[in-house]
């Protein structure tokens, strides 16, 4: 769903894609509820579940998106919320964000995009010449963008 503002020329989305795959993969995780609170899966099994159902979810198509400050952080809050969930950790435990980490060793969400776009732009990368995808790619990187520098004035020496 979307609406067009008179001062923006551009389309602004009521809902960004991160928040809708969060909201998507955050029912996922309570519909698994009760196998987090299994005492009887250990907490790797509990991990790959996590990985498998839950990731897959909440990063779908997550190598095409233009990842805002807010949203990066949106997602890893939800996965710092996700692994506590799974550990059986409650706010009112003071646990820090790096103990939890620590304890389950899966790396941070951002990390895990940056290896699916290095991963999906490899894939196009070996398409065929042909195809318009690595038309673009090529295209796209005869026109990259530079940083523009200033040069440095040298200060005179006396």
């Amino acid at each position: 769903m979307f609406f067009f503002t008179p001062n923006i020329s551009r389309i602004h989305f009521l809902y960004s894609v991160t928040e809708r795959r969060i909201g998507l993969a955050s029912s996922v995780i309570g519909q698994l509820d009760r196998v987090w609170r299994q005492n009887r899966l250990s907490l790797a099994t509990k991990l790959r579940i996590y990985t498998t159902c839950v990731l897959a979810v909440d990063l779908h198509g997550a190598e095409t998106w233009t990842l805002l400050k807010e949203d990066s952080r949106r997602l890893q809050a939800f996965h710092m919320t996700c692994q506590r969930r799974i550990l059986g950790v409650r706010w009112n435990d003071f646990v820090t964000n790096r103990a939890v980490a620590d304890s389950t060793n899966l790396p941070s969400i951002l990390s895990i995009i940056a290896a699916r776009r290095h991963s999906f732009f490899n894939h196009i990368r070996h398409l065929p010449a042909n195809t318009p995808a690595h038309k673009a790619l090529k295209l796209f990187s005869r026109f990259q963008v530079r940083r523009h520098t200033t040069p440095r004035l040298e200060s005179p020496r006396w």
